[in-house]
């Protein structure tokens, strides 16, 4: 099973890790977030980045809210960077 196909999974079911696929990776790649290889490290720049980015980050994934359930944080992430990404390409 790829990298991709496992945290395409794991972001559907748990929301946990975003989804390392190729517009992800080009977005975090953009901007030096962290690496394009999903890792225990490359989360980790994940969640530094969102805590370094919190108050604005919360706000935009308190909007995103549907029904009584609100994003999780790191699909805020994928989200954003696979957006970034597509748009580079």
């Amino acid at each position: 099973m790829s990298p991709v196909l496992i945290t395409k999974i794991l972001m559907g079911t748990l929301g946990c890790v975003p989804a390392y696929d190729r517009f992800f990776q080009d977005g975090v790649a953009k901007y030096k977030v962290t690496t394009q290889e999903y890792s225990p490290e490359s989360v980790l720049r994940l969640v530094d980045f969102y805590e370094a980015h919190n108050d604005r980050l919360e706000e935009v994934r308190r909007g995103m809210k549907r029904d009584d359930l609100i994003y999780p944080q790191m699909k805020v992430l994928d989200m954003g960077f696979w957006q970034i990404g597509f748009e580079t390409s």
